[in-house]
């Protein structure tokens, strides 16, 4: 049974847009960058004009990004950070924004991209946010990363392990890669990122099946 949501759930060409996806008004910006250091010293990366919503529970910098959601059109590849960042944080599914707790306190169902041919193994980190069981057959079958080749299973405890984004030099202000890179809460340098996404390390892997998305064993 899906669950019971107040989110508005949105339709494109027949097929429902993830409460996660980005919509064509939902603009990310990197504002003017600064370092700050604070009067007992370790200097970090900052916004000149920062406020509160900029960082996550960690202290770490996030990239802005627009909402807008519902408004123009659904970019299905391109996943919205900061609903993302709630999604991991809060375990709101994926597909329609409810919180899968309300579901199954003990343990949430992934649906994640099989490419690698492998099912999803014990400590793995993940950037996608839990689904509910009732939202899980349509992830599946409508997303294209996830169709015809997509792994399921159960994690009983998500521990939030880090971010995805762009590393900046502390000297330059320049990025230092232009691919995104993952960097752990406890690692120096995440006080230099610019995060668009969550990660987090799954454990206490139960797999599901595949068709019915039931707890196997």
């Amino acid at each position: 049974m899906a669950l019971l949501s107040a989110k508005p759930r949105f339709e494109q060409n027949g097929l429902t847009v993830p409460f996660i996806t980005t919509w064509e008004f939902e603009r990310t910006s990197i504002p003017r960058l600064s370092i700050r250091i604070p009067p007992g010293g370790g200097a970090h990366l900052t916004y000149a004009d920062e406020n509160p919503m900029d960082r996550d529970h960690h202290g770490v910098l996030w990239a802005r990004q627009g909402l807008a959601r519902g408004k123009g059109k659904a970019l299905f590849p391109e996943v919205h950070a900061f609903r993302q960042r709630r999604a991991m944080f809060d375990l709101l599914c994926q597909v329609c924004g409810g919180n899968t707790t309300e579901e199954s306190f003990d343990r949430q169902l992934y649906v994640m991209n099989s490419a690698k041919g492998m099912p999803i193994q014990e400590g793995e980190l993940t950037t996608a946010p839990p689904v509910c069981q009732g939202c899980a057959p349509e992830a599946a079958s409508s997303c294209p990363r996830l169709k015809d080749r997509h792994v399921a299973a159960y994690a009983e405890y998500n521990h939030p392990w880090g971010v995805s984004g762009i590393l900046i030099h502390p000297h330059t202000l320049k990025p230092v890669s232009p691919d995104p890179v993952e960097i752990s809460y406890g690692d120096p340098q995440v006080k230099w990122m610019i995060a668009n996404r969550s990660l987090n390390r799954l454990s206490g892997i139960r797999h599901a099946d595949l068709r019915t998305f039931a707890l196997v064993g």
